[in-house]
């Protein structure tokens, strides 16, 4: 059976990292250059990344930058393999490992830094991880919960994140038939739904927040056969 590719971010919640892992990147001017401006980064011994899945081939990808040292991966407990991520310019979407076809099945990787292997010059310490593309069913990613601090993913399927709206609220006016007709308006105001009604004498407005789920209070308007014209903020 194969496998579709699925690309995750390396903000993705089935990516485990323990250790003193940076995602700020503060005074780096070349975060843009990373797969959603976005990517792990160690400088510590011992940090490390674990990623378990179901199917076939992986590959890990990160960068190669001057700082950079030695960093190493296993595959489903097997030997460490080391790799020198020390490069004499800065390049990006560099593949840090690739398994290769392997068999299908329950898979384990581990991302190491090993900064000071080989009695390297520990200044050149660091090492990232950029997003990881394996061999997988879609599924297995779709079905885990994320708590509503996780980091922004990015999978195979596209994921929607709310935006609150910006900027001057604008009044809206609103005018009402004559006595003796009905009429109702509703609508979204950004996070907010209004509902607007009048019938004969009875003229009333109602916003309710759509986050929150409280409501502001109804608000009576002139009682006389036409309803004027309301602002609403």
């Amino acid at each position: 059976m194969s496998f579709p590719n699925i690309t995750l971010d390396d903000t993705s919640p089935w990516i485990d990292y323990t250790g003193g892992w940076d995602t700020i990147h503060q005074g780096d001017p070349l975060v843009a250059r990373y797969s959603n401006s976005t990517f792990h980064a160690s400088n510590a011994t011992g940090d490390v990344a674990v990623f378990n899945w179901t199917g076939g081939a992986i590959w890990l990808f990160g960068a190669y930058r001057l700082n950079h040292g030695f960093y190493s991966v296993s595959l489903d407990g097997a030997e460490k393999q080391y790799t020198n991520g020390l490069s004499s310019k800065d390049v990006f979407h560099q593949v840090l490992y690739t398994s290769g076809d392997i068999t299908n099945g329950s898979h384990n990787i581990i991302l190491t830094n090993e900064q000071g292997y080989q009695n390297t010059d520990p200044t050149l310490g660091w090492m990232d991880l950029d997003y990881i593309i394996v061999q997988g069913d879609q599924d297995q990613f779709d079905s885990k919960a994320i708590s509503p601090t996780s980091d922004m993913i990015t999978t195979g399927t596209p994921r929607i994140q709310a935006v609150m709206p910006t900027g001057t609220p604008q009044p809206i006016l609103i005018s009402s038939a004559t006595g003796g007709s009905k009429m109702e308006i509703e609508g979204l105001l950004g996070i907010w739904l209004l509902t607007f009604s009048a019938y004969a004498n009875t003229h009333w407005c109602k916003l309710t927040n759509l986050v929150f789920g409280f409501e502001s209070q109804v608000r009576e308007m002139s009682s006389d056969r036409t309803a004027p014209k309301t602002t609403i903020l």
